[in-house]
């Protein structure tokens, strides 16, 4: 396994009280494995670190990577931003299930740290205070905090998903599971079933989108995270059949949100007029009902 310590400005060598975990790469492994050069020309983990960057204040974190994309261009990326530390199976050129390389991180969180946050790298923070906000409801009594992907129940269980899940440190190591999951469909699931069975309490980021674009993709949570849903696979979701129409908006909603991130929150959230899914390329066939946006 091989380290890389990002720019500590000013020498900063103390942990942070919060540690920020995400795994960057892209899906190598299944029968619809995803496009290297979209990975490269789309680079979600970009806006992941501008925009943590613009809404958490810097001392308040740290940010551990896994990174299994193995781009030189993406690691000069991590690398520089404050408080980074990069972990790769670069030298290898083994990639890490997403699972996997978060029980790694985890286990590089040091004692003193008191909470950890998960993100994906095509989920970032929308609102300054997002962090306060989470780590308040730990602090109120809940055992885990996040994004609650409940889009596709009943089929699937609703759960935290790690594209945003906080925890103190102390409870994770506790329960004992891995993020890994050795049954069930996602990272997450194990974490979730685990904090219920030992009584614990959730605090669920539910979807809040004033526009829904699509039934899974593109969501807003608790007004406070926004989460792609696909940036780095190809778009398949256990409850959809259609699986063309799916990768059609995943690739749609993704040009949008590189052409500009905070129009296209803005317009998910209700902030921004509909017209502006003009400027962001977005196909009206994506977009609400005339009837339904007169009253958005």
């Amino acid at each position: 396994m091989r380290e890389r310590i990002g720019d500590r400005r000013g020498g900063a060598s103390r942990p942070a009280r919060t540690a920020i975990l995400v795994v960057n790469g892209f899906d190598r492994h299944s029968v619809s494995a995803f496009d290297v050069d979209e990975a490269r020309r789309f680079p979600w983990i970009r806006i992941f670190l501008e925009q943590l960057q613009r809404h958490t204040p810097e001392g308040a974190y740290d940010l551990l990577v896994w990174d299994n994309s193995f781009f030189p261009e993406q690691l000069e990326l991590i690398s520089a931003s404050p408080r980074a530390r990069v972990l790769s199976e670069s030298e290898s050129g083994k990639d890490v299930r997403h699972g996997r390389a978060l029980d790694r991180l985890l286990k590089q969180v040091p004692t003193e740290t008191e909470y950890v946050v998960t993100l994906d790298t095509d989920s970032f923070p929308i609102r300054d205070g997002w962090l306060e906000n989470v780590l308040g409801r730990l602090r109120d009594g809940a055992s885990l905090v996040g994004v609650w992907r409940d889009e596709m129940a009943p089929e699937i269980r609703p759960y935290v998903h790690p594209s945003c899940l906080a925890a103190r440190r102390e409870t994770l190591v506790g329960l004992g599971i891995n993020f890994a999951r050795e049954h069930g469909q996602d990272v997450g699931q194990n974490i979730t079933a685990a904090v219920l069975a030992r009584g614990g309490s959730i605090s669920r980021l539910r979807r809040s989108n004033a526009r829904n674009l699509h039934f899974l993709l593109a969501g807003v949570y608790g007004d406070l995270v926004y989460h792609h849903g696909a940036g780095s696979r190809h778009a398949s979701f256990w409850t959809s059949d259609d699986a063309e129409a799916d990768e059609a908006a995943r690739i749609a909603l993704r040009d949008a949100a590189f052409r500009d991130p905070e129009t296209f929150v803005a317009l998910l959230t209700g902030d921004a007029p509909l017209e502006a899914a003009s400027d962001l390329g977005l196909p009206s066939s994506l977009l609400p009902d005339p009837a339904d946006a007169a009253t958005a």
